[in-house]
């Protein structure tokens, strides 16, 4: 399985140009057991997580691309849009509902914040672990959420208005 979804991210990522595949690092993360009979370490473990960034690593580089790793805390349960925390669905458990109403996939939310981080990051907006940079030497106010995408849109909002 890994060496499959490896070979289609890595076609992917050619077909539509990009130059950097990113992941979460989960290396050394052990998931819960979860509820009663949960099979969810069985799973997780059984499919090889870090298989497949190796793998993919190592196909992508061949031809010329790279593979980074963020932090994965926060990434799957803040909202992208910068409104807070996500409540998932007990109902459907892909689904999420942010703090101002919106119901949304928690997989693509989790793309979106793990793309970011790595931007930040790039942009020298944030450390590694993907807590934002101190804004000044003093301690106060600063905020602990994670870096979410909405932390990029303010970040290119201000440069506009700065700008005109």
């Amino acid at each position: 399985m890994a060496q499959h979804l490896s070979k289609e991210l890595v076609r992917l990522a050619l077909e539509h140009g990009a130059h950097v595949i990113v992941f979460e690092d989960l290396q050394g993360w052990k998931p819960k057991g979860g509820r009663k009979r949960s099979t969810l370490k069985q799973r997780f473990h059984g499919w090889l997580h870090r298989l497949l960034v190796q793998l993919t690593e190592n196909k992508f580089v061949e031809v010329g691309g790279k593979v980074a790793l963020v932090y994965h805390r926060g990434t799957s349960s803040w909202a992208y849009d910068g409104s807070g925390k996500l409540q998932r669905s007990k109902a459907n458990y892909a689904l999420a509902t942010f703090q101002t109403g919106k119901r949304f996939n928690c997989d693509l939310n989790g793309s979106y914040n793990i793309a970011a981080r790595y931007w930040a990051y790039k942009q020298k907006l944030a450390y590694r672990n993907g807590r934002q940079l101190p804004s000044s030497k003093s301690s106060g106010g600063k905020s602990r959420m994670p870096i979410t995408l909405s932390h990029l849109w303010d970040r290119e909002a201000a440069h506009v208005r700065s700008a005109s």
